[in-house]
């Protein structure tokens, strides 16, 4: 295969099989795609609206207890083993967008950001299990629905952003 098709090419696993992202031709490092990305942002602003909307309707079902942990795992294997195989919604993600053209982008940028993920979730269910009062939880879950919108829907990732600027990352392109 040419340089330029293998660019397009898409996998579901990376090889090797926990590697953080894919090695592309006529690129030093490991490159993540940003297809797959965005549509695991979707997915993770629906699970932060469906956690508000539960949160308002039916607060004694309190879903943070829930979905604190499973957000907080989903980034930690994100920002340690990439999207495949140990990130659910990060396969879910994957497995959305096989069909799509892949858009690769760097890694540290977004280990970076999905490791402030982990720690909006972490926050998220200490103001729980420490009782604070509702609007300190509603606070830090409408972030991530705007975090996570933005990612998703415009394509901005402000951690992203936040890495280029405290790390002068060269090889970032924000758009």
């Amino acid at each position: 295969m040419r340089t330029d098709e293998l660019k397009q090419y898409h996998t579901f696993f990376t090889s090797p099989l926990l590697a953080m992202g894919q090695t592309i031709p006529g690129e030093s490092d490991l490159r993540i795609n940003e297809t797959a990305t965005r549509a695991r942002a979707g997915l993770l602003n629906m699970l932060s609206a469906v956690t508000m909307v539960i949160l308002l309707v039916r607060p004694e079902w309190d879903p943070v207890i829930y979905v604190g942990p499973y957000v907080i795992f989903d980034m930690v294997m994100a920002a340690v083993f990439g999207l495949t195989p140990l990130s659910p919604t990060g396969v879910l993600g994957t497995a959305m967008t096989m069909k799509s053209k892949p858009v690769w982008k760097p890694i540290k940028p977004k280990r970076f950001a999905w490791s402030l993920g982990a720690a909006m979730g972490i926050t998220c269910l200490a103001f729980r299990l420490l009782e604070l009062p509702d609007i300190w939880l509603f606070s830090v879950l409408g972030i991530c629905f705007m975090l996570t919108w933005l990612e998703a829907v415009l394509g901005f990732c402000v951690g992203c952003w936040m890495h280029a600027k405290m790390f002068g990352c060269e090889v970032c392109k924000i758009d």
